[in-house]
């Protein structure tokens, strides 16, 4: 017989095992710990297997798909893969960009707190928060389908990578297993809420899903030159000097301006929600005649220049052999981080670089993503619309263009139809923090992204 105080000290320590092992039922709290993995690119498998077992442990039927040691995928169904049936698949990815300087953040960026019920963390937009939400829309169907037979498997697909051009991720899945898959839609991160984009309607919520997105294309501009090496003696143009004036002329470089099939459709939508004279100016942005009224608002730096517009930024900028401040360097480099416009040409666009930054600069390709077609409207595309509507009634919810590169260009080009949505209207402070300081998730919107798809599934097992 056991003792009081030994029956009342194992029981607290049943009770321990039990509530570390008892499911995670707050979706902010396993936002909380997948943040806390620190899942940077290469580095995400900790966070995978964590993720796996919590799916398991929910009654889904998981798989694991490793390209490379510590990357991480794995499939979590309503039924296993092998029945092949036409499956919704849901997609997010685990790594994160490095948070460089955590001293600039308010919150310590791999803590995952949560002050005034808003949750801080690195990967709390992109890409894990959009993870949560999928998974505990899908969780909400294992009861039923454990009943009947519904007439789609329902897949959350986490994959690593996607932040280095997903090549152990998204792009190892599709080229290996897509048949196993057997997707008849994917749904990614892309597109969101916003508003201040109807003039006369500034509070309403609009929300972009992606049917298309630019690529991602990264060059290396390096110039060589032969130098007297002393800071003191300076040749006429050495590979600083030069490197510098042909970064200006590049970015003196006259912009192009292209209105595609699918802008000039947001564009007409957005003209119809603002009506009047106004409204007709939106719809036919693109026309010349309007173009001296409308062009601020395609300047660098404002929210529409993307959207019609071939970008680079100079992410980085280094010299080669020099090793003292008096030293003049031997060679200089920059890389280029361009996305380009759904069909742009891609040798085309390198040689207007390579006219802008002279012949004595040698232009390579550090890597590409793939430019792919724009997926058509489905049925699918709809239901997530009418699913956007149910959770937030007053909104309206239009094709758009990505403005960055995601995995959802990979199932593109294998014709698949994807779109891009994390269903949440986000702030423009929350949208500078994705890639920056003090990225943050609302748990309201956290909650309503969970709606949101949990709705759009419902919607597809209406019979």
């Amino acid at each position: 017989m056991l003792r009081p105080i030994t029956f009342i000290a194992s029981f607290f320590i049943l009770a321990n095992v039990f509530s570390q092992n008892a499911p995670i039922r707050e979706p902010e709290k396993l936002l909380q710990k997948l943040i806390r993995f620190r899942s940077y690119s290469g580095e995400e498998k900790e966070l995978g297997l964590y993720l796996r077992k919590f799916c398991d442990d929910a009654g889904l039927f998981t798989r694991e798909f490793i390209a490379v040691d510590g990357s991480y995928n794995f499939t979590a169904s309503l039924y296993p893969l092998e029945q092949k049936k036409e499956n919704i698949i849901l997609t997010s990815h685990f790594d994160v960009v490095q948070a460089a300087d955590s001293s600039l953040w308010t919150h310590d960026p791999f803590a995952g707190k949560i002050v005034n019920d808003t949750l801080f963390g690195r990967g709390s937009i992109d890409c894990l928060g959009l993870a949560v939400m999928q998974i505990y829309s899908i969780i909400g169907l294992v009861d039923e389908a454990k009943k009947t037979s519904l007439p789609y498997n329902v897949t959350f697909l986490g994959v690593s990578g996607e932040e280095v051009n997903s090549s152990y991720g998204a792009k190892f899945i599709v080229e290996q297993h897509l048949p196993l898959l057997n997707p008849v839609v994917v749904f990614g991160e892309g597109g969101s809420g916003l508003t201040n984009l109807v003039p006369s309607k500034p509070q309403k919520e609009v929300f972009g899903i992606s049917v298309a997105e630019k690529s991602s294309l990264w060059l290396r501009l390096d110039v060589t030159k032969k130098t007297h090496g002393h800071g003191a003696v300076p040749p006429d143009l050495y590979a600083n000097k030069r490197l510098l004036k042909s970064l200006i002329n590049l970015m003196d470089q006259k912009k192009e301006v292209k209105f595609s099939k699918l802008s000039r459709k947001m564009f007409r939508e957005l003209g119809k929600l603002e009506g009047g004279a106004k409204g007709f100016v939106i719809k036919h942005i693109n026309w010349s005649i309007f173009w001296p009224f409308v062009k601020k608002y395609f300047r660098e730096g404002e929210i529409f220049n993307v959207l019609v517009e071939n970008t680079f930024v100079i992410t980085e900028i280094g010299t080669i052999d020099a090793k003292a401040s008096n030293q003049i360097a031997s060679g200089a480099y920059a890389v280029l981080d361009c996305r380009l416009l759904p069909g742009t040409d891609i040798k085309k666009f390198i040689r207007r670089v390579q006219f802008a930054v002279g012949l004595k600069v040698d232009v390579s390709i550090i890597s590409e993503s793939p430019n792919s077609p724009p997926s058509e409207i489905t049925p699918y595309f709809e239901r997530m619309q009418q699913a956007l509507q149910t959770v937030y009634p007053e909104s309206f919810a239009t094709p758009f263009l990505f403005p960055a590169s995601t995995d959802n260009n990979f199932f593109r080009l294998a014709n698949v139809p994807t779109y891009g949505i994390i269903p949440c209207v986000l702030s423009r402070g929350s949208l500078e923090g994705v890639h920056g300081t003090n990225e943050y998730l609302p748990v309201k919107d956290l909650r309503k992204g969970i709606e949101a798809y949990t709705a759009f599934l419902n919607l597809n097992f209406k019979r």
